[in-house]
């Protein structure tokens, strides 16, 4: 590739099979974060319904929080990572 790629560059996806193979992966467990985050905020968001409850609703609204902080997180990691290996 002869352009340069900037940062979280769609393109660096693309330079390999592997790139696309490592892409994927990452792709997978920005997925499964953002669900696992929602599933926290739902549930949350139930519980408070209840006073009872409220405290647990409390802490699964942190870490669905926590968990959207993740996201950001993981494409830097994946860019790092698809920068680091060589083209093909």
């Amino acid at each position: 590739m002869s352009a340069k790629l900037h940062f979280c560059d769609a393109r660096l996806a693309e330079q390999s099979d592997r790139h696309r193979q490592i892409s994927a992966r990452y792709d997978l467990w920005y997925s499964l974060n953002d669900l696992a985050a929602g599933v926290l905020f739902v549930i949350g968001s139930v519980l408070f319904f209840s006073e009872s409850t409220q405290t647990s609703a409390t802490w699964l609204f942190l870490i669905g929080s926590l968990l959207f902080t993740v996201r950001p997180a993981i494409r830097v990691v994946q860019d790092i990572h698809l920068r680091r290996m060589p083209p093909q």
